[in-house]
């Protein structure tokens, strides 16, 4: 009886599937209308057949009890992992983060957290005027329950899904606060909660505006023109917009925050796909408020996706300079198709490519695996990147740009390479950790602050009672040779000279704080300036110490080599 239920049931997805790729061919051959279409229909209709008949088998007859559910996941993945990296299947935890990204705003409480040492923990002040915010709630707490429900290595996006809901319902929170010896319970109301994409806005150094723009939900475009226009009331001359280390968002919003920048009616990006409505311009659609302002645009490694239209557009229309080290390339377009209530199919169904014609995406990022022999020879064939990469193509004013490997900026500076012991203090949490701990401890809120002796002598102290121990480069290598070394029987002499080795290396690293003083002293301002007045102050203290944006204040407080840069003398 159990089974006729399983299998009615493995039935009904047999035929869902054949109705959705059913659907989906069709919607293909009026799109693509390939030669050999029929047969193409024909072939996935022979292969769906195949898939349903191997998985009722195998669920019905394997000699361990199979859960059907997991294992048709696993089909659906092991399909998609011969694909890029992009396509991918949704359940209902990414869509969630997915429609909250379109729609700008959700239902929640206003804080955000990250994982440290195990807990979710709050890493930035509640935004104003949020339930958090009028809860109570401090950078630095740590949600040890969720409605009663431990959140003890929870992931974290559990743990924003269940801090999320309808407003005006109440999530009950219990904390840990540093200087607090028993636990904070909050009854808090949710409430909308409005995404807000820019971190900072700001004019840093004479008449020259900074602007941080951490992701490009459906605010991204309004709040960047809305900074913009407030600047421009505090004598704004020139600005710096900070795209580094932020992965993208929605496409719409990359073209509206680069309208701000960029006139009415000049094209933007372009996809270009299989099906003919993958092949689309977009322009700028509004007057911009910026259109002559000398511009710079800040991208590292990890800038990707829509930060890379904008700053590859700046680039290609002369229009700003952009600064930093090359970004992550990734240029494809995903279409999201719904499936049923809580998953959708995510798919790679065009490239993007800039105003000079040049493509963003990374060819060593396009595809997973190191063959792509499930691609049809049409398909390959007509895949351009490799030859995109070496050719060359000019911007509005003729300068040499290139494509197929992210956005190469006008002016490199490469992000100082950090050592192994710096890599493990900010992996660990121990700066973000210790500010909390030492702004705890302050009566009172001095007026300004210096990392000096005393200050880092105290921090010094912290990583010896939270007994914080890292990897020294080669300390791997020479454990691993004296594992051989034993196994091997080597002489003495031999285990002798591993053991000073051993010796020198533990010396080295009782020495790495001191040789890293400069490195500790800007992450301890940074994190300490964050907690003692918010967000804002933590980014104003790292100004002077980034050479990024140092090289872009040099820039553009000489108008003559700004414009000699953009070849306009």
């Amino acid at each position: 009886m159990r089974w006729k239920k399983q299998g009615s049931w493995i039935a009904l997805v047999a035929l869902l599937a054949v109705i959705t790729f059913g659907g989906w061919v069709a919607n293909f051959s009026n799109a693509s209308s390939p030669v050999g279409e029929l047969d193409l229909y024909a072939k996935i209709q022979k292969n769906i057949n195949l898939f349903g008949r191997v998985y009722q088998e195998v669920t019905r007859r394997y000699v361990k009890e199979i859960d059907p559910e997991k294992f048709l996941q696993a089909g659906i993945q092991g399909m998609l992992s011969t694909l890029d990296p992009y396509t991918v299947f949704m359940e209902k935890e990414a869509g969630e983060e997915l429609q909250i990204m379109t729609r700008g705003k959700y239902g929640g409480v206003g804080m955000t957290i990250s994982k440290r040492e195990g807990w979710p923990t709050v890493i930035e002040s509640p935004f104003p005027g949020t339930p958090a915010e009028r809860a109570g709630i401090r950078e630095g707490d740590r949600i040890i329950e969720v409605d009663g429900i431990s959140t003890k290595d929870e992931r974290i996006s559990d743990t924003a899904s269940r801090l999320r809901g309808k407003p005006g319902t109440t999530v009950i929170i219990k904390i840990m606060r540093e200087g607090v010896s028993e636990p904070l319970e909050f009854h808090i109301v949710r409430a909308v909660i409005k995404i807000h994409d820019l971190s900072y806005s700001g004019i840093i150094k004479d008449g020259i505006g900074y602007i941080k723009l951490n992701r490009f939900s459906k605010n991204a475009g309004n709040e960047v023109r809305e900074a913009v226009q407030d600047l421009k009331t505090k004598g704004l001359k020139a600005i710096i917009l900070d795209l580094r280390s932020n992965p993208g968002g929605l496409l719409e919003s990359a073209v509206k925050v680069a309208n701000v920048f960029i006139p009415r009616g000049e094209l933007i990006v372009s996809s270009k796909g299989r099906a003919e409505e993958s092949n689309r311009e977009y322009r700028a659609e509004e007057d911009p408020v910026a259109p002559d302002l000398p511009l710079v645009v800040l991208v590292n490694g990890n800038s990707a996706s829509a930060s890379e239209i904008v700053s590859g557009a700046i680039q290609d229309l002369d229009r700003g300079l952009v600064i930093g080290s090359t970004t992550f390339g990734k240029g494809l377009v995903q279409t999201v198709v719904a499936l049923d209530r809580n998953s959708a199919l995510r798919i790679t169904t065009a490239k993007y490519y800039l105003p000079s014609g040049r493509l963003i995406q990374n060819p060593k990022r396009l595809y997973r695996r190191d063959t792509d022999i499930f691609l049809t020879e049409s398909i390959v064939a007509n895949d351009t990147t490799e030859i995109d990469t070496k050719k060359n193509y000019y911007t509005r004013d003729g300068r040499v740009v290139h494509g197929g490997g992210g956005i190469k900026p006008d002016i490199e500076v490469e992000p100082p390479k950090i050592s192994n012991f710096e890599a493990a203090l900010i992996r660990k949490s121990m700066f973000f950790n210790f500010a909390i701990t030492y702004a705890a401890q302050l009566k009172e809120k001095p007026d300004s602050l210096v990392i000096d002796d005393k200050i880092l002598s105290e921090f010094r102290q912290y990583l010896k009672d939270k007994k914080f121990d890292f990897e020294l480069e080669g300390e791997k290598e020479l454990a691993e040779f004296q594992k051989v070394a034993q196994e091997r029987n080597y002489d003495s002499q031999m285990t002798k000279t591993i053991a000073t080795l051993q010796q020198k290396l533990e010396e080295i690293k009782k020495s790495e704080f001191d040789k890293c003083r400069d490195f500790i002293s800007q992450l301890l301002e940074r994190e300490i300036a964050a907690k003692l007045w918010g967000t804002q102050a933590g980014i104003e203290a790292t100004f002077d110490d980034d050479p990024v944006i140092q090289k872009a204040l040099k820039i553009l407080s000489n108008p003559e080599q700004y414009a000699f840069m953009l070849g306009k003398k």
